[in-house]
């Protein structure tokens, strides 16, 4: 998918947000299973649990050490991101651990991220594809 189709498909998805506590907003549908939080933090996650339903993908490259977890996951974004949306290289923020993978930016670029992690999510072809040029973290 080209940077411009997935630009396009961020500004004019829906966004439907549940509200909790304040001024934060939780969008756990656009982008499911990722889930985009706006508040103090505005950041897109995915949980442990939701990394698992793709462990399976990670497990055909378990002797090179991919598991599926968070930081995996961080190493996924890394390449959509520089293959796909080099002009944000240098906009988001890293913070995932084992059990979550976690990336802090505006609204408007996660947004854009999160339709081409959720495209990457969602076919397991892309995934394998990208696994073999995503570099695996310490």
């Amino acid at each position: 998918m080209k940077v411009d189709l997935i630009v396009t498909t961020a500004q004019d998805s829906p966004i439907i947000c549940m509200q909790p506590e304040g001024n934060e907003s939780v969008d756990s549908t656009t982008f499911a299973p990722f889930i985009l939080i706006c508040g103090n933090c505005t950041a897109l996650i995915l949980f442990d649990f939701y990394c698992e339903t793709k462990a399976h993908i990670f497990k055909e490259r378990a002797g090179e050490g991919w598991t599926g977890n968070g930081r995996d996951w961080n190493s996924v974004a890394e390449v959509v991101i520089a293959e796909q949306l080099p002009q944000l290289a240098d906009a988001f923020t890293f913070d995932s651990g084992a059990s979550f993978f976690a990336i802090a930016g505006t609204k408007t670029n996660l947004t854009v991220l999160g339709h081409a992690l959720k495209i990457v999510f969602d076919d397991d072809h892309i995934l394998r594809d990208i696994l073999f040029r995503a570099r695996l973290q310490d």
